[in-house]
């Protein structure tokens, strides 16, 4: 059985109470949500612990509790904490020791990629399970004007366009970042528009995105990191590892999902069609639902693995 989300679901991440602790690594913010099995949310690029709140709610809604921290330089989590992968990794197993979790299922988002990789390399016996969606695992180029795209001013006036004229826009969007043909693209974009869960997701996204004077430290060392990013150990990886990426997404190229399927061994790879965003917006229920009963630790069953791009 899997439970829907609902707008105000999403809605109410957004002011989820946070904590800041003292662990071995350094201060951290974490936000705690939900009851059930623990799932670390390591949030993306110009996120916080309100995008993984975001980003991870239908798992939240199915059973799961959220601990979703700060990355490094993102709202109260300073970046001395952690400036690369490797620092970040130990400053979250510093964080599930400081508030007693032994061991833990793994949601890594696009930029919380390499932390979470990184995560379950050095500390095997934390990790249950690592969901990875649209992650980078290897160097990229930075999405042109990203630190422009990332201003304030440029997020009100996506949301302004959402709210306003949402089809016009995701279809930009999906033909921009999911490489897709017009006429697929505007399809898509009507039918996301016309689903007030999957517009209040993408509304939840950039507002969970929106402070450009708490997220952009953390912004700027992403960007520095991730162009000559050092290897993450991807082959000392044991855990059951779900890799989930969208076969057009022109923000974080496939081949990171290629890279990653290649060296964790066992490792299971899933294609999504569409851009960055296809988890939340193009794939409907199916892929956060497959994504779902894996962690339950069942076998999802009626999905024939694609080819890929």
């Amino acid at each position: 059985m899997q439970i829907p989300l609902r707008p105000e679901d999403l809605r109410s991440c957004l002011s989820h109470p946070r904590i800041i602790v003292d662990t071995a690594a350094g201060q951290v913010e974490y936000a705690d949500r939900g009851p059930g099995e623990p799932l670390l949310a390591v949030h993306g690029t110009l996120g916080g612990c309100d995008q993984g709140l975001v980003a991870t709610e239908f798992f939240r809604a199915n059973g799961f509790r959220i601990i979703a921290p700060s990355r490094p330089g993102y709202l109260g989590t300073p970046l001395s904490t952690g400036s690369s992968p490797a620092e970040q990794a130990d400053a979250l197993a510093a964080l599930l020791d400081e508030i007693g979790i032994s061991k833990i299922a793994v949601f890594g988002g696009s930029g919380g990629g390499p932390a979470a990789y990184a995560l379950a390399a050095r500390h095997p016996e934390k990790v249950s399970r690592l969901l990875q969606v649209d992650s980078i695992s290897q160097a990229v180029a930075p999405v042109p004007f990203a630190r422009l795209g990332a201003r304030d001013s440029a997020i009100k006036l996506q949301l302004w366009f959402l709210r306003h004229s949402a089809a016009p826009m995701l279809k930009f969007l999906f033909r921009r970042f999911g490489q897709m043909p017009g006429a697929r693209a505007a399809d898509l974009a009507a039918s996301v528009a016309a689903d007030p869960v999957r517009v209040a997701h993408l509304e939840a996204i950039l507002l969970a995105s929106s402070g450009w004077a708490g997220r952009r430290e953390g912004l700027d060392n992403d960007l520095v990191t991730f162009r000559a990013l050092a290897p993450l150990g991807l082959e000392a990886i044991t855990c059951p590892t779900l890799i989930m990426h969208a076969s057009g997404d022109a923000t974080v190229p496939p081949e990171n999902a290629r890279n990653a399927h290649e060296r964790i061994p066992g490792s299971e790879l899933y294609w999504m069609e569409g851009s960055h965003l296809s988890f939340f917006l193009e794939e409907g229920d199916t892929a956060p639902g497959y994504a779902l009963e894996w962690l339950r630790g069942n076998s999802p069953a009626g999905r024939v693995p694609e080819p890929g791009p």
